[in-house]
């Protein structure tokens, strides 16, 4: 909880403000009884001489009090807004930080529901406290205290009553707190469940799986039912014990406060009515400000688990701590080197890539081919450093790329993956992604380039057109062509394609091919192609086979001398082996 009173103390003023506001509302709520038992119902000649200035004096408690919970509701709101807003940056700041393998390690899924549905939680935690986890300890040790100096008989009722409200918190944060963490797993569960139905809508309809779905979510919605039941059961068994002890508190008291008075009826020394009538209304003060600091406490579990979630979060090690430190300067990129390189994830013994070796100089182009799975994605991914090497290094000009800053590594690459995601937007502001300060002139040339300025200009509002959340209304193609637009805004040294030219026809990847050798000088090239006939003019293509490298060459070399590259050959029907 640590984080919590963390940026609960930052804000000073409102504990400040919380304190002015505890002491309006002491005044008002406690005197305003004293004053009626006293002055109303024990001494009502008193009241009859001074009963205008008594109505002044009880309107002004009121409106003291009224301003205190004014004052003390705002403070809630408010720093429980600053404080969603403040653990939501650092979350999503931190996210931002984590490798794909740390994002693996913790699912998508989880990560989105933590930074939303958790930190929520933890919101409405804290504006809950800063309502009751000051004001009722004070309110119940001047109500108890008011009791015993109006008759110490009358006390015993309370302290008899206490002990049941502490057993019963007790019993019920422990059995929160397990329902708490089961809800917690089920609710990821849905939520993953969910993501991957929206994802692969498409996959679900055209296999016909849309009632197996149905039936695998309902069952697990079910499960999560019953513990929400079990959860509200236990939360609205509060109130029903609670006013049972009220209840029987104050019978106690009324009882034993009659008695008294009956004793004392005939001298003027005793306990009277008016006392009574204080002690039931501080009664209430006391009890009611047990339920508060009781309700407070049966919302601790579900926010400790909150708070353990996000502390997964935070206090996971990024993969290279050093990362953002600047050892070497990165000047232009003339040569990228492989130097004995292996990779594998941190929950597997099996190693994905092992001991590539290869150079590519400037103004080359290096293509990788390989069967699905042998390591061609994981071994591009590495370049901009998305992932790290488990062996080996990786190095630019002769110097490890661990050694420059990743913001300015990344600068120098322009990288465009195997899915092309849009943002949510226009066509213009998915642009500024590659070139931050990019003209339209500049946009339009660079589309010609991807062969996507034909149909940017046939939209209506050309790049201010809307783009839906990851880009649902563009075609396959329309997609990787922006993709590729917005990589070579950034004219970098480093151009990464990581099969970016599956989505287009035959003709519009020869002509972006073709585009590329003559516009794109200087640079190095490298490419992930399923099509052989996609990087037939590459100066160097890589064979890889389960994470290793089995060949190196050009294309006619390799299909005279490569068994493996000669079947992927063969399967595509290029010329050469027919």
């Amino acid at each position: 909880m640590k984080i919590i009173f963390k940026y609960i103390l930052k804000y000073k003023i409102f504990f400040l403000l919380n304190f002015i506001s505890i002491i309006l509302i002491s005044c008002g709520e406690i005197i305003i009884p004293y004053i009626i038992g006293k002055y109303v119902i024990n001494n009502v000649d008193y009241m009859k001489e001074h009963f205008i200035k008594m109505i002044l004096i009880l309107c002004f408690l009121v409106i003291l009090a009224f301003t205190g919970h004014l004052i003390i509701n705002f403070c809630s709101a408010k720093i429980s807004s600053l404080i969603f807003k403040d653990l939501s940056t650092l979350i999503f700041s931190k996210i931002q930080n984590f490798s794909i393998t740390e994002i693996k390690n913790i699912g998508v899924s989880k990560l989105m529901n933590r930074t939303t549905t958790n930190i929520y939680q933890i919101m409405s935690f804290v504006s809950n406290f800063y309502k009751s986890a000051i004001i009722s300890p004070i309110m119940l040790i001047i109500s108890l205290f008011c009791i015993y100096l109006i008759s110490f008989k009358l006390a015993y009722t309370i302290f008899i009553t206490i002990p049941f409200f502490i057993f019963m918190l007790f019993f019920l944060v422990k059995k929160n707190y397990n329902l708490s963490m089961k809800q917690q797993q089920k609710a990821e569960e849905i939520n993953s469940i969910i993501r991957q139905n929206i994802l692969g809508i498409k996959v679900i309809k055209s296999l016909n799986q849309e009632k197996y779905e149905k039936k695998k979510f309902e069952k697990i919605n079910s499960k999560y039912k019953k513990l929400i039941i079990n959860f509200f059961i236990s939360m609205v068994s509060i109130e029903p014990l609670f006013y049972l002890l009220l209840n029987t508190s104050i019978i106690l008291t009324t009882g034993i406060g009659a008695t008294l008075i009956k004793k004392n009826a005939y001298n003027d020394t005793g306990l009277k009515i008016g006392d009574l009538y204080n002690c039931i209304n501080l009664q209430y003060h006391v009890l009611f400000s047990i339920l508060n600091f009781l309700l407070l406490f049966m919302m601790f579990p579900k926010t400790l688990i909150c708070v353990k979630n996000l502390e997964q979060i935070l206090n996971t090690q990024t993969e290279n701590l050093n990362k953002y430190l600047e050892k070497e300067k990165i000047g232009k990129i003339k040569k990228l080197e492989f130097k004995n390189v292996c990779f594998k994830y941190p929950d597997s013994q099996k190693m994905i890539l092992e001991d590539i070796n290869f150079e590519v100089n400037s103004s080359e182009l290096i293509a990788f081919v390989g069967k699905t799975g042998s390591g061609k994605t994981t071994l591009v991914n590495l370049i901009p450093r998305l992932i790290e090497p488990t062996k080996g290094q990786i190095q630019i000009n002769g110097i490890n790329i661990t050694n420059f800053n990743i913001n300015k590594l990344r600068e120098k690459i322009g990288f465009v993956s195997q899915k092309n995601i849009l943002f949510k937007g226009t066509i213009f502001s998915n642009l500024l992604f590659g070139k931050k300060n990019a003209s339209e002139i500049e946009m339009l040339e660079k589309a010609e380039i991807a062969q996507a300025h034909e149909f940017i200009k046939s939209k209506k509002n050309q790049l201010k057109e809307e783009i839906s959340e990851l880009g649902l209304n563009l075609s396959g193609g329309q997609k990787q062509r922006l993709s590729l637009t917005r990589a070579f805004l950034k004219e970098p040294d480093i151009y990464i394609f990581d099969d970016s030219f599956s989505a287009l026809d035959y003709k519009t990847d020869s002509i972006i091919r073709k585009t590329l050798l003559n516009k794109i000088k200087n640079s190095i090239i490298i490419i992930v192609a399923q099509r052989l006939s996609s990087i037939e003019k590459a100066d160097k293509i890589v064979v890889l086979v389960d994470g290793k490298i089995v060949n190196i060459g050009k294309h006619e070399e390799l299909i005279k001398k490569c068994k493996i590259y000669q079947d992927i050959a063969f399967s595509q029907r290029i010329k050469e082996v027919l």
